[in-house]
């Protein structure tokens, strides 16, 4: 009866901490239900060993609502089993994890040591008096429960609110899980009935991709034309530190300084498109314009399939691609799935002489000066693809480090230490800059930049009011994932902003533009951001599946997956919009991420570039 009531009260907690806005009567009901299944199975049943038997249910019950707690407090959605081959990336990030733990959380599991003595007590005192129940008893309980619970759910979702449970209940939504993962990979998407050829999805007839080439001549096309090219993907850069003063204090003096200058050009509605991966994702979505998986990190899922992204077109016009990270190679898979992206060396942690490390790695200047000697390694034309470090949550830099002065208010906030973070990884950023002068590298060189994903989640109440207050208007989801993205050509008078509302998944073709080169081979879902204004950036991490940014408004779907209980508003007035004018581009967010998994999951990269023939499209894209 103990472990009963404790384990409801967690449930209880659970769906508090988890934030569940809609049918909180309705999953706590079913997950009552489905506990006292289990417990009247194990009490009434004559197993000698039931005392165990309900401890251990209920410590596993209680880790696994820990580590659902925990993970949603960060991403504001649930794990997947499939995360479990990450386990061994925890201890890379201990201190982000560390920083998530709250008293709250930590209560979910504080009791397991405890109730183990008392466990162990109990089952000597059950093996003296073992009481002896019917048979009708020890089956009747648990089957009437059993009933009671099937007739719920049949209820459910005859009602439509199926999806209330497979998303926000505990046992429902990892059995779901569970039994995808040793479900097809391949039975999940298709356009209708009939075969497409290769050559009918290459040319874009019968898929909606947006972002078609036409013929008409294109704004900036080929200005980078052979140009070598340095791309550089900076961790946790939000958008909103960009052209901002701290009490007078310049918070990224040299990214300004660039988008400020005549030869670059700045995208200020550009927003992070990641899965499972989180970084990683920042990285295959770039390199790719395709979108992430969300069952695990794209390149540990997919790292044998065939690839035509930017590396890989850029080698094909006799370019050298190698891409840097200061870290361990084997960190999210990038080691083996490199190759298959088309990065023909990569410059890792085992590289460079580490000295001096903050977080979990070398230090941007370090990285970014040791970096130097490589790429000029590469000869000509190159591409180098640069992942940043330093700037990792929790950001928490050596006193040393700290450059700006920061309010009493703000001291020991994650909103501060992010400041001096992104303040010294922008140092860091200048530095690189004037080493490719002195090395006679920069007016040959297109530069790109770009953040990878968020810092400051707004779902953390801390960061929402301390940000909030800072902007002056409610931090959202708009402003958490907006990243900045700069393109530089040196020599070229080409300054502008563009405001045109895209993603990572947009990168690609932006950059092909540029670059003056076109993608023959493979598939993409983005557009060139600064000749179409075709705008959707659909949305699968952080927030539900099917939310997405258009060019008016920013769309979330309901966590309990039922549209109606979504919300809507204006990207510039922030005022709500009716909910009815954003169902067509959310079947349109889901029918492009139904069809990329597709993609994905069949390798039909690989068929379009060497195979030949009918590629069999199964079933409706829209669910």
């Amino acid at each position: 009866m103990l472990f009963t009531i404790l384990l409801l009260i967690k449930i209880g907690l659970f769906i508090y901490i988890t934030r569940i806005e809609y049918n909180q009567i309705l999953v706590f009901s079913v997950s009552t239900l489905i506990t006292l299944f289990f417990f009247t199975l194990i009490y009434f049943s004559r197993n000698k060993r039931k005392q165990t038997l309900a401890f251990s249910f209920y410590s596993i019950m209680s880790a696994i609502i820990f580590v659902d707690s925990v993970y949603n407090h960060y991403f504001n959605s649930l794990p997947s089993i499939s995360l479990l081959k990450q386990m061994s990336q925890v201890t890379a990030v201990g201190d982000s994890v560390k920083d998530l733990l709250n008293p709250l959380n930590i209560f979910l599991i504080a009791d397991i040591p405890f109730l183990c003595i008392y466990s162990s007590r109990k089952k000597r005192k059950i093996k003296s008096e073992g009481k002896i129940y019917t048979k009708k008893f020890r089956l009747g309980i648990p089957f009437s429960i059993g009933i009671i619970t099937m007739i719920i759910f049949l209820t459910t979702y005859s009602l439509g609110y199926g999806t209330a449970l497979e998303k926000q209940e505990l046992y429902t939504y990892h059995f779901k899980d569970i039994v995808s993962i040793f479900g097809s990979d391949k039975d999940i998407i298709g356009e209708d009935g009939n075969n497409i050829s290769p050559k009918e999805i290459l040319d874009n007839n019968k898929l909606p991709l947006r972002g078609k080439d036409s013929n008409k001549e294109k704004k900036h096309h080929g200005i980078g034309k052979n140009k070598n090219l340095i791309v550089i993907q900076v961790e946790a850069l939000q958008n909103f530190v960009v052209n901002e003063y701290y009490d007078g204090q310049e918070i990224t003096p040299n990214i300004n300084k660039l988008i400020k200058d005549k030869s670059s050009i700045y995208f200020d509605n550009y927003y992070q498109l990641v899965g499972r991966g989180n970084t990683s994702d920042a990285e295959f979505v770039s390199q790719n314009s395709l979108y992430p998986s969300m069952k695990d990190g794209s390149y540990a899922l997919y790292e044998k399939n065939t690839f035509y992204g930017l590396p890989w077109i850029l080698r094909d016009e006799g370019y050298t691609s190698w891409a840097f990270h200061g870290y361990e190679p084997e960190f999210w898979n990038r080691d083996k799935a490199y190759p298959n992206q088309g990065f023909e060396r990569f410059i890792s942690k085992e590289d460079f002489d580490v000295q001096r490390i903050i977080g979990f790695g070398i230090i941007d200047e370090d990285f970014f000066e040791q970096s130097i000697p490589y790429i000029k390694e590469m000869g000509e034309p190159f591409y180098s693809f640069m992942i940043t470090l330093t700037s990792h949550t929790p950001f928490n830099m050596p006193e040393h480090l700290h450059v700006l002065d920061i309010r009493n208010e703000h001291k020991d906030t994650m909103f501060a230490n992010y400041l001096q973070s992104i303040h010294y990884a922008d140092k860091a950023i200048g530095k690189f800059i004037d080493r490719l002068k002195e090395e006679g590298m920069y007016e040959n060189t297109v530069i790109a930049l770009y953040g990878d994903h968020t810092a400051l989640h707004c779902t953390n109440k801390e960061n929402k009011e301390t940000m909030t207050k800072y902007l002056g208007h409610d931090y959202d989801f708009q402003d958490m994932m907006n990243i900045p993205f700069i393109i530089h050509v040196p020599g070229e008078d080409i300054h502008e902003t563009i405001s045109t509302v895209g993603s990572q998944l947009d990168f690609l073709p932006t950059m092909l533009n540029i670059m003056g080169l076109k993608n023959e081979k493979g598939i993409m879902f983005g557009i060139d951001l600064i000749n179409s204004t075709d705008s959707l950036v659909a949305q699968q991490h952080y927030v539900p599946t099917g939310s997405y940014f258009d060019s008016e408004k920013q769309f979330i779907m309901s966590g309990n997956g039922i549209f109606k209980n979504s919300r809507c508003h204006d990207l510039k007035t922030r005022k709500p919009i009716d909910i009815g004018e954003a169902k067509e581009n959310y079947e349109k967010a889901i029918k492009e991420i139904n069809l990329s998994n597709y993609i994905l999951q069949n390798n039909l990269i690989k068929k379009l570039i060497h195979g030949s023939g009918n590629i069999e499209i199964k079933e409706d894209l829209v669910p």
